[in-house]
């Protein structure tokens, strides 16, 4: 506060110089009247009526003369020399307009009236905004400076501070109207310092917010406190520049001076906003280079392009910026106010490009520490992800002001055409990098938003070797999420390609109807194709399958280890890999949903126990319920179903358990052993596989020892035959060899 007051005494101080010795020449130009008479006099000048100074060539040789922008300009800076002596007494006329010399006051009244309006409002302001902002500062300072608590803070101190200059806007803009004591130039002056006053803070607030020279764990960008301080003050000071200046150019135009010494005007000024800033460019030189030389831990070394500008960046902006001030001030004097416009844009890009870069990366930067964001493979794509969007980002500021130059320089689209230049291009560059960042940025945030829901993958191509599948698979979304993601990306990048297409000036609305046509005799010649990928989407639908479950397809068994859009592939538990078409399947049994329901066959002999047998495999099922190892795995407890069938030389005793899918390989291992060894204990021992062959008493007495033998032989080998057989249907079974429960 005390320094803003400050700077606005000193201002008006100097407007009370120029104004204290007007009225005197005002007097002598007869352009206010005396003391006692409010009318104000102007002095009406021909514009057809030629200044005789002007007429310098011989009237024929003008009517033969073709101009150019050179002999204008030419003509325009003779003319300002010719016009720079009455610099003086036009600058004061101007001024006095604004006197009111009726009370005596003259130009004292002026600057008072203008030092109280100021004082009041920036009082009005204080008073508005000095408790509320105090508040919050008590309320950030003891907690942790997070991403969220910083962007609040930034968010309720810039209300409350745009609250403070709407007061103040209000309150001058209302005492100026008060006291304009019915002078139009009195009017034009204090409102063109009004609204300076209001510009001016308007631009301190968002320095204020931008560097924080007071709030070291609320600044945005990466400064420390004296240079904050030190660029804060810097930018007020320059804005103050600009603001004023610019008003009290305004005043002097509607006040009576000419455009030419307007314009004579800028040269100075606009030399020395320019000199100002290259000379604070090039004192912080090095502090510039480093903040962008530390924007990652692990940077290696330059490239020879990124030395190249860390070393050379000065001189390059320092001839951009005099190239860009010279022909703003050639197109000023030539009077082509809309292409110095396009100048003033690219100058406005120019300097707001280092702050605007290193706000963007601390944005970017913090976005990419959002939790809801990461993912397992997000971190490692991060320094990726923010390089290409930083660079896009300085792309795109550096294109739109070569671009805003190049209209400037006559390069518009009818020129471009009638060159032979592409139409429009660099407006099209423009456009397709906005589209690509902005394409590569929701591409991003989709896949991570996608990684979130998914597991880490894992590179081990050997990480599914144990067991023999079965195991429990993904969530159905870790299934559709990966077709989803791709489904996405051939969005995107269609989306690119047409907007690159269009912007080459290709049609697209032919090439989508071709595309239409050819995609109608491709689904006809790949009928087998368009049946795969349908019967993929229904099957996902159906949620027959997941990634990572195992199933069986007719013939075929294994894990679900890959789904695309037209196939799956299964990884067999001796490591095949399977690619089968989803327009091939007929059914599919899946092994790994909710419970597996294994049975086992024990062969006793004819006199064994049977209650015996069920008491001995019931104990087992409870030791195995209560192993911490395997008993959290069962479902239901291992128990004995009884006899079920009775082959030629045992008993089949079946006995099952159920439990989670993929453990029941290992439960049957460890069933197994524990049963034969109970059964052991308990004097139970398997019965051995017998084949009996019996011959007739008449042939067995007249044959040889060797035909008995041969006899005996065949009759094993049929046995086996038929036994060999009735495992192949076991097999077929698979898990249930039996449809009896």
């Amino acid at each position: 506060m005390a320094s803003l007051l400050r700077n606005a005494l000193i201002l008006v101080s100097c407007l009370l110089l120029v104004l204290a010795v007007t009225p005197n020449l005002a007097q002598d130009y007869g352009l206010v009247g005396d003391a006692g008479s409010t009318e104000v006099s102007e002095v009406s000048v021909d514009p057809a009526e030629p200044d005789p100074d002007e007429v310098s060539y011989n009237q024929e040789l003008i009517s033969d003369w073709q101009e150019t922008r050179t002999n204008l300009l030419g003509e325009k800076l003779s003319r300002l020399l010719r016009k720079t002596p009455d610099y003086p007494q036009d600058f004061s006329r101007a001024m006095s307009r604004a006197a009111m010399p009726e009370a005596g006051w003259g130009g004292l009244k002026v600057v008072l009236t203008i030092l109280v309006v100021t004082v009041i409002g920036l009082a009005l302001e204080q008073v508005t905004t000095r408790k509320l902002l105090s508040r919050l500062y008590a309320y950030v300072q003891p907690r942790e400076k997070t991403v969220l608590l910083k962007l609040r803070f930034i968010l309720i101190r810039l209300i409350i501070q745009l609250t403070g200059v709407a007061v103040l806007a209000l309150a001058t803009f209302a005492m100026v109207i008060y006291t304009r004591h019915d002078n139009p130039y009195f009017e034009l002056l204090s409102t063109e310092w009004v609204g300076a006053l209001v510009m001016v803070r308007l631009w301190m607030v968002l320095l204020r917010n931008i560097f924080s020279p007071n709030r070291h764990g609320l600044r945005p960008i990466p400064l420390d406190d004296a240079s904050s301080r030190q660029l804060y003050r810097w930018f007020t000071a320059f804005f103050a520049i600009i603001e004023f200046s610019n008003g009290l150019l305004v005043y002097l135009t509607r006040a009576g001076m000419s455009e030419i010494q307007i314009n004579g005007l800028l040269i100075p000024y606009t030399l020395a906003l320019n000199l100002i800033i290259l000379s604070r460019f090039w004192v912080m030189r090095h502090k510039i280079t480093a903040m962008f030389t530390s924007e990652g831990p692990d940077n290696g070394p330059a490239g020879f392009t990124t030395g190249f500008l860390q070393a050379f960046w000065p001189f390059i902006f320092t001839a951009w910026l005099l190239i860009l001030w010279s022909l703003w001030l050639y197109k000023v004097f030539l009077g082509y106010w809309e292409e110095a416009e396009y100048l003033t844009i690219s100058w406005w890009i120019t300097l707001a490009f280092f702050v605007a870069d290193r706000i963007f990366y601390r944005l970017i930067g913090n976005v990419t520490r959002i939790q809801w964001l990461h993912s397992p493979t997000f971190e490692m794509r991060s320094r990726r992800f923010i390089r290409i969007v930083q660079n896009g980002f300085r792309l795109l500021m550096i294109a739109v002001a070569v671009y805003m130059f190049s209209l400037a320089w006559g390069l518009s689209p009818g020129v471009l055409m009638e060159s032979g230049f592409t139409n429009e291009a660099l407006g099209q560059a423009i456009n397709l990098l906005v589209i690509t960042t902005i394409t590569y940025i929701i591409w991003e945030f989709f896949n991570a938003l996608i990684e979130r829901k998914l597991p880490e993958e894992t590179n081990d191509a050997f990480a599914t070797l144990e067991g023999e599948g079965g195991g429990a698979g993904a969530t159905r979304a870790e299934t559709l999420l990966p077709l989803m993601r791709t489904l996405l990306t051939v969005i995107l990048f269609t989306f690119v390609l047409l907007s690159v297409l269009h912007s080459l000036g290709i049609a697209i609305t032919p090439l989508l109807a071709g595309a239409g046509v050819v995609g109608i005799a491709i689904g006809f010649g790949a009928q087998k194709l368009v049946q795969d990928v349908l019967s993929g989407i229904f099957f996902l639908v159906d949620d027959a399958f997941r990634k990572n479950e195992y199933i069986e397809i007719e013939e075929l068994r294994g894990t679900v280890e890959k789904i695309s859009l037209r196939s799956m592939q299964l990884r067999h538990h001796l490591g095949a890999v399977q690619t089968i078409p989803y327009g091939e399947i007929r059914t599919i049994r899946n092994l790994s949903r909710d419970w597996i329901t294994m049975k086992l066959e024990l062969r006793l002999s004819y006199d064994t126990d049977i209650e015996q047998v069920r008491k001995i495999i019931k104990k087992v099922g409870q030791s195995m319920l209560e192993d911490p190892v395997i008993g959290q795995n069962f479902i239901l407890p291992l128990k004995s179903q009884g006899v079920m069938r009775v082959e030629e030389s045992a008993l089949i005793v079946r006995m099952k358990f159920t439990a989670k899918p993929g453990e029941q390989w290992v439960i049957r291992r460890e069933a197994y052993r524990r049963v034969r060894d109970a059964l052991a204990a308990g004097g139970i021992f398997f019965a051995h596989r017998e084949v009996r062959v019996r011959l007739p008493e008449d042939q067995v007495a007249n044959a040889s020892p060797e035909e008995v033998k041969e006899a005996l032989t065949q009759g094993a080998a049929a046995a086996d035959s038929a036994e060999s057989v009735a495992e192949q249907a076991k097999r077929l079974g698979k898990i249930d060899y039996s449809d009896e429960m």
